[in-house]
């Protein structure tokens, strides 16, 4: 047993350890891929990470960040704007490499994701919002439902969250059922459309909220919003950001961005990478700050790295942390598919007569037959040796193939599902080179997918 002299030498031991570790941290302040330490992030305003947060059922799984954006509040100027981050955007994310920013939520919660999301835009984050997506449903029923035009009509079904989605187009009242569909749909578009909707969604939920008949569903309202709503915001800032943003909203509407870059698959994944420098200058603007020569070398430094890494990822040479991520996410898809096979065998015992079972397109003959994707491959690149060369690619990824001949000239090779089916589309998200995937629902094609070759074909 250690005598209290024993001890006290151990205290003070440790109150020295701790003094040397914090006067390191601030005469040695870690530095992001940028160089720019964390004081020398822009914070000229009052920034906000707010996070849309989507639990899993799975033992150990904590989710995702489905939903990212950052509220900029000018406190002096009472102004506020809202930057969008795609959650496919690939980042760096400490002790895990190269990921999706929405990852970073599963290695370590609500601090990781805003140590990363503060790397990468070059701000200071001050505050966080979470809102937990079980609480969503009840947060629109609690308002009274809000009214949206729907673009265009929507469906998918993902067997794996058992999640679908069957929206009409049109002007519609949603109940918050029907709203977390239109929010959560995605298509061809990816997170821009997805974003997109969550703005359209975010200002329907604006306009019913200061409707003249608000005063009814308060009670319910502030219930709800307690029970989904974790912050750090102290009450007097919530108050003034909420006047700032009604100001805003009723005067000239809340000014909404996006991170600035372009989709692309890498090993498979789809990602949104973003053009760094542009990104900066427009933080630069939207944080009300000038442009420094620090600052536009650390974003040019970053550039650098980034698009080395890049290119890294896409030769095969990546780290053997960031190859576990790509792991995970193929493992992922893998599970989706089988649960979409899942669902089809299961509607087949039933007896189902219909092209579907529960929203989910049956395999087409040639798919149960041989029991993988099946594509039709059209060489419209101009090449003709492009078919044989793409052709003998899909087959070696796995793919049924059906050679359906040249077709007119394209610029872009693009893959194109028959079906809304998640795991056909995840499958077709794998094809082995560049493209742009789409879905265009077609119950009677003889394939799950089509592939048309374009000129960018390599």
């Amino acid at each position: 047993m250690k005598s209290i002299f024993e001890v006290k030498i151990l205290g003070i031991v440790a109150a020295i350890c701790a003094m040397a570790y914090l006067l390191f941290s601030y005469f040695n302040p870690e530095k992001g891929m940028d160089n720019l330490s964390p004081s020398e992030r822009l914070s000229l305003k009052k920034n906000i990470i707010v996070l849309g947060v989507d639990e899993r059922a799975e033992e150990h799984d904590v989710g995702r960040s489905d939903t990212l954006f950052v509220v900029m509040f000018d406190t002096k100027n009472k102004a506020a704007s809202l930057l969008s981050v795609p959650r496919d955007t690939r980042v760096r994310i400490k002790g895990h490499g190269w990921d999706k920013i929405n990852h970073a939520y599963a290695y370590g919660g609500r601090e990781l994701t805003q140590k990363t999301t503060e790397e990468l835009l070059g701000i200071k984050i001050n505050n966080y919002v979470m809102v937990d997506f079980k609480g969503f449903v009840g947060l629109v029923d609690a308002i009274g439902g809000v009214d949206i035009n729907v673009e265009k009509n929507m469906y998918y079904y993902d067997a794996w969250d058992g999640f679908k989605i069957d929206l009409k187009k049109g002007m519609q009242h949603m109940d918050g059922k029907t709203a977390i569909q239109y929010v959560r749909y995605r298509d061809e578009e990816g997170d821009i459309g997805r974003i997109r909707r969550q703005q359209h969604f975010i200002m329907a939920v604006y306009d019913r909220i200061t409707s003249a008949n608000m005063l009814l569903h308060i009670p319910g309202l502030a219930k709800q919003l307690t029970n989904m709503v974790k912050t750090d915001l102290p009450l007097a800032d919530m108050v003034d950001l909420g006047r700032a943003l009604h100001a805003m909203v009723k005067s000239k509407g809340l000014a909404m961005a996006t991170v600035p870059g372009t989709p692309e698959y890498i090993d498979g994944i789809s990602y949104w990478l973003p053009d760094i420098t542009d990104l900066r200058e427009q933080m630069v603007k939207m944080q009300g700050a000038t442009m420094t020569a620090t600052y536009k070398s650390a974003a040019e430094l970053m550039e650098k790295e980034y698009t080395a890494a890049v290119a890294k990822a896409k030769q095969g040479d990546d780290s053997a942390e960031n190859k576990e991520a790509v792991k995970e996410e193929k493992e992922l898809a893998e599970k989706k598919k089988a649960a979409g096979k899942d669902a089809a065998k299961a509607g087949a015992k039933d007896g189902a007569k219909s092209s579907s079972v529960d929203g989910v397109k049956k395999p087409t003959k040639a798919a149960a037959a041989s029991g993988g994707t099946v594509v039709r491959v059209v060489n419209c690149s101009g090449s003709k040796s492009a078919g044989a060369s793409a052709i003998a690619k899909l087959k070696a990824a796995g793919f049924t193939v059906i050679n359906g001949g040249s077709g007119d000239l394209m610029a872009q090779t693009t893959v194109i599902s028959t079906t809304n089916d998640g795991a056909v589309v995840g499958r077709l998200s794998q094809v082995p080179f560049a493209h742009k995937l789409r879905i265009s629902r077609d119950g009677a094609a003889d394939c799950d997918g089509v592939v048309m070759l374009g000129a960018d074909y390599k």
